[in-house]
This record gives C-alpha cells, sequence and structure tokens, in this order.
C-alpha cells in the first residue's frame, strides 16, 4: 500500500510542467510577478516550459542566450513595458533556467545589455521632517513599519520577517540597540540593523499588543501583512495624511532603506554601512556589532525626530529640577512641593514649573525673607561677580550652569 501511495505521488510530480514546478518554489511575494513574466515567455516563444528546457539541453549555439536577450527587447515594442519591468522580467525567466540548472551564460557585452534599465520616476527623498510628520498621523502598526523600517534599513521581505524573538530579548537596552545577526534573503548575508530612539518606544508598544493578542511565541511575526506591497500602501497612506508634496516622485518601502544608507553612509566606512543593511563585503572587513554602535549613535543625529521633541522637554525638566533645588534650599521639601502640585491639579511639567518659579519668587520676596536676609537666588555666570560683590554667597550650582546664591549669615 505504502508503495503504491509513493508511485502515484511520483506519477503526480512527473505531470508537473517545469514552469510550475519553478514558480511553486518562490516565496509567495516574488510568486505573482514571476508567473506574470512568464506569461509573457511562453507568448513570445510558444513553448512549454518542458519544450524549453528539452531544447535547451540540445543547444549548443547559444539560442537561448540570445532568445532571452530578443525577449527583453519584444516586452519594451510589443508590450510597451518600461525598461525597467523588462529587465526584471527578463531576470526572473533567466531564474527558470537557473532553477533547473541550465544556467543561462552571457558575455560582459550582454550582461550589460541585459541588466540595462532606467525608471521612468524617481523615488522620493525623505527628511527628517517628513518621517515626523508622518509619524504624527499614524496609527501603531503604521508608526512600526515607519520608524522600524528606516531605523533598520532592511529590504521589504526582511522586514516582514522579523518576529518577537528577534527584537524582545534587547528592547530594553540603552539606544542604539544591536538586534545582532538577521539573515536576508536577497544577497544571502547577514544584516547587523540597529534600534534607534525613535523606534524604541514604538516596538515596545508593539510587543505590548502583541502580549494582549496572545502572541507570544518568540516566533510570531511582528507584523502580520501578508504582502510586501502592505508596506509601500502603508507608507502612501500617511504621505497622504501628512498633506506631503512628493510631485511625480515615487514613494515605496524601499526609500526607508534608502534614507538610511545615505545618511549612515556620511559618516562611516563603505564595509560598515553595508554590513548594517545586510550588503556583500569582504570577509577582513567585518566589524562586531558593538564596534558599529559608535557610528550608528553619530548617524542618528541625522535619521531620529525623537530628540527634536526631547531636547525641549529637557531644557524644561532641567528648569523644574533647578527650581526645586531653590525651593529646598529655601526650606521647602519635594514632598511638599508635590502636594502643592496636586492641590493645584498641575500635571505637566510646564505646569509645574510655572508653580514652582511663582512659589520661589514669593519664597525670596516673603516668607524667607522679610527682613532682607536669608534669601536666594538663581544668577548666571556673568552675574555672579556683581552678586558676590554685594555680599552674597555661592550655595549651590545646577546642572543647568546656574548658580543659586545665598545672603544667608
Amino acid at each position: 500500500m505504502h508503495t503504491k501511495v509513493k508511485q502515484v505521488k511520483e506519477e503526480k510530480r512527473a505531470t508537473i510542467d517545469r514552469a510550475t514546478e519553478w514558480l511553486n518554489s518562490l516565496k509567495a511575494s516574488t510568486r505573482k510577478p514571476y508567473t506574470t513574466a512568464w506569461k509573457y515567455f511562453r507568448e513570445f516563444t510558444g513553448m512549454t516550459g518542458d519544450e524549453i528546457i528539452e531544447d535547451r539541453k540540445n543547444d549548443k549555439e547559444h539560442k537561448w542566450e540570445r532568445k532571452v536577450l530578443e525577449f527583453k527587447q519584444w516586452l519594451m515594442d510589443k508590450k510597451g513595458l518600461a525598461p525597467y519591468t523588462a529587465t526584471a522580467s527578463t531576470n526572473s525567466v533567466r531564474g527558470f533556467f537557473a532553477f533547473h540548472y541550465l544556467k543561462l551564460e552571457y558575455r560582459r557585452v550582454d550582461r550589460k545589455r541585459i541588466g540595462e534599465r532606467t525608471r521612468k520616476t524617481e523615488d522620493y527623498f525623505f527628511t527628517v521632517e517628513d518621517l515626523k510628520l508622518m509619524a504624527d498621523h499614524a496609527k501603531l502598526h503604521e508608526k512600526y513599519v515607519l520608524v522600524a523600517g528606516k531605523s533598520f534599513g532592511l529590504r521589504a521581505g526582511d522586514f516582514l520577517a522579523l518576529t518577537r524573538g528577534d527584537l524582545e530579548p534587547y528592547i530594553n537596552r540603552p539606544v542604539p540597540i544591536s538586534i545582532g545577526e538577521i539573515d536576508t534573503g536577497k544577497e544571502k548575508v547577514p544584516a547587523y540593523p540597529f534600534i534607534d530612539t525613535d523606534a524604541k518606544p514604538v516596538i515596545k508598544l508593539m510587543l505590548e499588543e502583541m502580549d494582549r493578542g496572545g502572541r507570544t511565541k518568540s516566533t510570531n511575526r511582528i507584523l502580520t501583512y501578508k504582502w510586501e506591497k502592505e508596506l509601500t500602501e502603508t507608507l502612501k497612506r500617511l504621505v497622504e495624511r501628512a498633506g506631503l508634496e512628493t510631485g511625480n516622485k515615487r514613494v515605496r518601502f524601499h526609500s526607508l532603506r534608502k534614507f538610511l544608507v545615505d545618511n549612515i553612509s556620511s559618516v562611516m566606512s563603505e564595509s560598515k554601512w553595508k554590513q548594517i543593511v545586510g550588503k556583500k563585503i569582504g570577509e577582513g572587513a567585518y566589524v562586531s556589532p558593538e564596534g558599529l554602535r559608535d557610528d550608528y549613535a553619530r548617524a542618528m543625529s541625522k535619521t531620529t525626530f525623537t530628540k527634536t521633541v526631547a531636547e525641549g522637554d529637557i531644557e524644561l525638566l532641567a528648569r523644574k529640577q533647578a527650581l526645586i533645588t531653590l525651593a529646598k534650599l529655601q526650606g521647602t521639601s519635594e514632598e511638599e512641593m508635590k502636594k502643592i502640585f496636586r492641590s493645584k491639579k498641575a500635571s505637566t511639567t510646564t505646569e509645574q514649573v510655572k508653580i514652582l518659579e511663582e512659589f520661589t519668587e514669593k519664597q525670596q520676596t516673603n516668607n524667607n525673607c522679610a527682613d532682607g536676609e536669608h534669601c536666594q537666588r538663581i544668577v548666571s555666570e556673568a552675574e555672579l561677580s556683581g552678586v558676590l560683590a554685594q555680599g552674597w554667597r555661592v550655595a549651590a550650582v545646577l546642572a543647568s550652569g546656574k548658580i543659586v546664591v545665598s545672603n544667608e549669615r
């Protein structure tokens, strides 16, 4: 019985056309455009996949090399395809021959002809300001595509393949965070991506959402998108919501990879940036992920927008801490200040700074300084010499560089 089943399976496999066998071996995302290219090639040759293979086996005059070159020109002349699309379709057909161990061999001049391709449209070049505006209009999944896409610089297929186990073990480390070695599909070389300041909080939120959805296995993919084109469609939606004018330039997920490469290539050697995004380098050029980290950190000043928001926040927090220090010198504890915040319902840092400024100024002129003594002031370094000459003394130096002076005897 077992032998009979095995025989039926072998007979079934034998009836599969060679082209179908090849197409079935491809990833789902690749199969569709390759199937279209193959239909064109069938029309061009008037032959089946099996007939082509048998003819190729007996080809001693490189007929099929010439025929595939002619196919590219036919696609442009008869089907009206752009040179770039015609080249991609031609390369798809070459994959059919290679799959069946009948690889087409070209001279250098012919390789150049078959590889020539130009786009009718150029890719839109994103700026950090563009990405910030798009992020402001994004839902969580869309924001992940945007910020993690430009943080990693991976190709669409490799980006979609990322799993919980690729990111979760490292997410609490200081940025930029190396996520180690990631296998790539196109060039079959490892990439060594980093999580930047924009991507870290978004990835954390994505992991939390996965928890809520019960997707807790390390093998669960971060995104549940089925097709690579969904990544590009996501970016296009964000561009439209953000009101960006892209003219006749094309928006696609690959634009995020180009954005990262353009920026990191200006602060590190070619072998380093290629290692980060997963392009071939010489064996002797390998650098450990930790060795790449400092260079990537320098590049983040050009590639991230979180810092633009954070700089203002940091200045505000520094002002708040300086005022709390002054309040302590005036005899008010931090806990007492928190009670004041609660009583006045001051929940934001801006509101709390305003209350602290009013409180410390009142303390200087009233409670602690009714007789002109035991007062504290915050002065700049430029003002220091003048107040010291008036009998004030230095009480503390704040992190902001300002100085607290007191006239307490």
